[in-house]
């Protein structure tokens, strides 16, 4: 964290990701035995949004230029702008299926998908800028 640049990106992603994991941990064990509902959906989307997207985030910078066989990773400060976004969704989805606030839920779901959308843009416009001054 109090590195510069791509360094710090990624551990912001991990570090965000383990939160959402360990927020995953505390809501299965509180709801263990739930097996559907907005309970349930909470469970899993905190693993499988909140970890494992923001996993991806943090490694794709790095893994996207070495199987496309560039030297360099990508950075841009603009990548922050979908993690943000991911990381607030996720949180507004969360608390939509704890309070059973639906409108919350499905917003949050909504915008889950469009952070995810959006850092495949932003990467995808840092790899082309960068291909271009190299």
């Amino acid at each position: 964290m109090r590195q510069t640049g791509l360094t710090r990106f990624i551990a912001v992603c991990l570090l965000s990701g383990y939160v959402w994991l360990g927020v995953g941990g505390l809501l299965t064990w509180r709801f263990a035995g739930v097996l559907a509902g907005p309970y349930y959906d909470a469970m899993l989307h905190t693993v499988f949004v909140g970890f494992v997207f923001a996993m991806i985030f943090g490694h794709a910078p790095i893994i996207i230029p070495a199987i496309l066989g560039r030297t360099t990773s990508p950075y841009h400060p603009a990548l922050y702008v979908p993690l943000l976004l991911l990381q607030a969704s996720l949180l507004l989805r969360v608390v939509g299926d704890l309070l059973g606030w639906w409108p919350g839920r499905q917003w949050g779901g909504l915008l889950n998908a469009l952070a995810v959308l959006l850092f495949l843009i932003t990467l995808g416009r840092v790899l082309r800028r960068r291909k271009s001054r190299d």
